[in-house]
């Protein structure tokens, strides 16, 4: 070969001769060698140019071989032996999948091609010359199958994946032959997971720089063999599940909801009226009141499970346990009472009078008596829902209903979001276009029972197919029945309820909008206090509220006591004594009280305390007090001889006085 040189044992060539050996062009084997890439000599030519000598040691081993061979050919030498031939060039393995983890369309594309490809083999047996019937077997292809892609290098594709039974190759589908491997280090991998797998869910780049950063710190030999930043990205798709991306990132909840189980409820065996469910809604539209003051209405709800009929409802300024009875007096009056109230954990719905406690009630207020709740006075069963799970309540999809359907057409809607709020609402409120709040009422009212109960029915019961939701709770609450009241009964029965208390002097008090409302009989009040009770009142009628004992007896009804309340500066004469008067009326009821017992002992029998205690003592006297004198007498003796009385001594004592020496003390001391 001509440019071939030896030294020290060693063949060196031209860079012409390497790069037909190489496969590339002359100038790109140049530039490698004026930078030193690959290893070489300069020499000078002829003309006086660097001309670089690159050794054979330093081309590829297929290079070497195919020089090798050249070699022998010049010099005329045997051919090759099966040791000398440059090793195979290892072929990627392709990782074989089972027939059945394809889906039923890639099989039958599968067998399409396998049947393809042994009838291109029998029409190549039938001519002499095979290579003559391929053009022809593909024309033929194309006519039949005008949906394939079809040329003879895709047969011959097809027909190696073929023969080795690789599905994937018939398919067309490439690559998978280094699935499951990286080249990211497994303690890099899970630097990297451990700062992307968090739930300030920061960007693949952040976490890309804070693994770098950390093992510049930890692990600096590993720096260098650390991939681009793409394949971090393409191993985390690849081999990070969903669920727990979505668990590490967006937390539990949202894991819960797109990847758990839920229940599929069964509406076969349950009637109208079996379950009501509750809830409060935003009204998404902005409204003015009397006042002109801005703000939203809330919807208060019960919706039927069986039929979808909106079957109560009250629209109201705040969410409240005063809204949630209105809302169930209005579906009582029309649609009966429920079995069961399905409701959430909102403190509008577990109030102690309204609903009880639920899951907040104490162990340590298990043994006091508790006035029973409207539920209970009206044999509705409490259930609760299970927190932050709204598949468990469909009346949120009403309320989605109520929202496209009713809040959109409002030149006030605002939407759940900034993103929904539409741009010209600041033009609406800047010129006053909002609706007033009876308006919002009135429409609202008018949906509900217009058009929102009279849509199809879209449960999954196919009996009900074609009916509106009204139709299917009237057919189904005429299999059961419908349990009623009468307004006076339901009037008690959902009348609110305080705390067992004590009658005071003032009597009884409820607490409402924070003011504290007392209630008293002047003429019965004074004799109860002390008592325990519990109270039942109206709050639309608060005149008058009724007394119950702890056995839920009715006791009484008593007044309120508004007489009680006056300013501490009032002047009007006329207030002040009215509120007197009243307070001497009971004042004179305890002292009638009093003297009527007085008046049931007769005059001849009255006997002072004095005169009784005196007349006691005289006869205990003569009936019990007796001196008796021991057998043992011990007797004391002086030590010294007694004087002898002077005198008339013994008469002196009898002439003095006494009576009259107090006289004159008495006398002396006033002067």
């Amino acid at each position: 070969m001509a440019g071939r040189e030896g030294s020290e044992n060693m063949d060196y060539i031209t860079t012409k001769e390497a790069a037909e050996l190489q496969g590339c062009t002359v100038q790109y084997l140049r530039k490698l060698c004026k930078t030193g890439a690959v290893e070489c000599k300069v020499s000078k030519s002829v003309k006086g140019k660097d001309m670089y000598l690159i050794p054979v040691s330093a081309l590829s081993e297929q290079a070497q071989h195919k020089y090798g061979k050249q070699l022998r050919e010049s010099m005329q030498l045997l051919p090759e032996t099966a040791e000398s031939k440059p090793p195979a060039k290892r072929k990627k393995q392709r990782e074989q999948k089972p027939l059945e983890a394809y889906s039923a369309q890639e099989r039958d594309k599968i067998a399409l091609w396998c049947q393809i490809i042994k009838d291109w083999m029998d029409t190549r047996a039938s001519y002499g010359k095979r290579s003559e019937a391929d053009p022809l077997f593909v024309a033929k292809c194309k006519l039949e199958h005008p949906e394939l892609e079809i040329s003879l290098d895709i047969l011959y594709r097809k027909y190696a994946a073929y023969k080795q039974d690789d599905y994937d190759g018939i398919l067309g589908i490439r690559g998978g032959w280094n699935k499951g491997k990286s080249r990211i280090p497994p303690e890099i991998w899970n630097v990297y997971l451990y700062y992307w797998l968090d739930d300030n869910q920061p960007t693949a780049s952040q976490s890309y720089l804070n693994t770098l950063e950390w093992c510049r710190d930890f692990k600096p030999e590993l720096l260098d063999g650390i991939p681009s930043e793409r394949a971090f990205r393409y191993r985390t798709r690849r081999d990070v599940e969903d669920y727990v991306k979505c668990m590490a990132r967006e937390g539990q909840k949202a894991c819960h909801d797109r990847y758990a189980p839920y229940i599929v409820r069964w509406y076969d065996d349950l009637n109208a009226n079996d379950c009501w469910i509750a809830d409060n809604h935003t009204i998404d539209v902005q409204s003015v009141d009397d006042k002109d003051k801005q703000h939203r209405l809330y919807l208060t709800g019960f919706l039927d499970a069986k039929s979808g009929v909106l079957v109560g409802y009250n629209i109201t300024d705040t969410p409240s346990s005063q809204s949630t009875i209105l809302a169930l007096r209005n579906g009582i009056r029309k649609h009966g009472i429920p079995k069961v109230i399905y409701v959430d954990n909102g403190r509008e719905f577990l109030t102690r009078d309204v609903g009880g406690l639920g899951h907040r009630t104490r162990k340590n207020s298990l043994a006091e008596f508790q006035p029973p709740p409207i539920f209970a006075r009206l044999g509705i069963e409490m259930r609760n829902a299970i927190v932050r799970n709204a598949r468990a309540k469909p009346i949120e999809r009403t309320f989605r209903t109520l929202k496209e359907q009713f809040s959109r057409v409002f030149s006030g809607f605002n939407g759940g979001s900034v993103a929904e709020r539409k741009e010209s609402l600041k033009t609406v409120i800047k010129n006053g276009l909002l609706p007033r709040d009876y308006v919002l009422r009135e429409s609202l009212e008018a949906w509900i029972d217009g058009i929102f109960n009279c849509e199809e029915y879209g449960g999954s019961e196919s009996k009900y197919k074609g009916m509106s939701r009204i139709e299917v709770w009237n057919q189904s609450i005429a299999e059961v029945g419908m349990r009623t009241a009468t307004d006076a009964d339901l009037n008690l029965m959902l009348a609110r309820s305080t705390q067992m208390q004590k009658i005071k002097r003032n009597g009884v008090r409820i607490k409402l909008h924070g003011e504290d409302l007392w209630y008293m009989d002047p003429t019965e009040t004074f004799k109860m206090i002390g008592q325990s009770v519990y109270v039942r009142y109206d709050p639309a009628d608060l005149r008058y509220v009724r007394l119950y004992d702890e056995q839920d007896r009715c006791i009484c009804t008593w007044g309120l006591a508004d007489y009680l309340y006056r300013d501490y500066l009032e002047e009007n004469p006329d207030a002040v004594g009215d509120a007197m008067r009243i307070l001497r009326s009971v004042n004179g009821y305890m002292r009638d009280g009093a003297a009527a017992h007085l008046k049931k002992l007769d005059p001849a029998q009255r006997i002072a305390a004095l005169d009784m205690t005196v007349r006691r003592a005289h006869r205990n006297k003569l009936e019990h007090y007796k001196i008796v004198q021991p057998s043992n007498i011990i007797p004391m003796r002086a030590n010294e001889e007694p004087a002898e009385l002077a005198v008339g001594a013994e008469d002196m004592a009898t002439v003095i006085d006494i009576k009259r020496m107090a006289d004159n003390a008495e006398k002396e001391r006033k002067g």
